[in-house]
C-alpha cells in the first residue's frame, strides 16, 4: 500500500513537472510570436497623417496578450 502512495505521488509530481515544461514552452513561443509582431501602423509615402484617430491593436496581438499573460 505505502509503495503504491509513493508511486502515485511520483507520478503526480511527474505530470506537474510536464505540465510546468509545457506551460514555459508556451509562454517562449508566446513571447517569440509578440516580439516579430507589427508594433505600428504601416502606411505609404503619399498618405497624408492621421490625426486623432485611435488605432485598435489587431486581434491576433490582443489574443497573444492574453495567453500570455493567463498563463503566467
Amino acid at each position: 500500500m505505502l509503495a503504491m502512495n509513493k508511486i502515485e505521488m511520483m507520478s503526480e509530481a511527474i505530470d506537474e513537472t510536464l505540465d510546468k515544461d509545457e506551460v514555459e514552452k508556451e509562454i517562449e513561443k508566446l513571447t517569440n510570436q509578440l516580439s516579430s509582431a507589427p508594433k505600428g501602423r504601416i502606411a505609404s509615402k503619399n498618405a497624408t497623417p492621421l490625426v486623432n484617430v485611435k488605432s485598435e491593436p489587431t486581434t491576433n496581438v490582443d489574443d497573444l496578450e492574453k495567453r500570455l499573460a493567463s498563463l503566467q
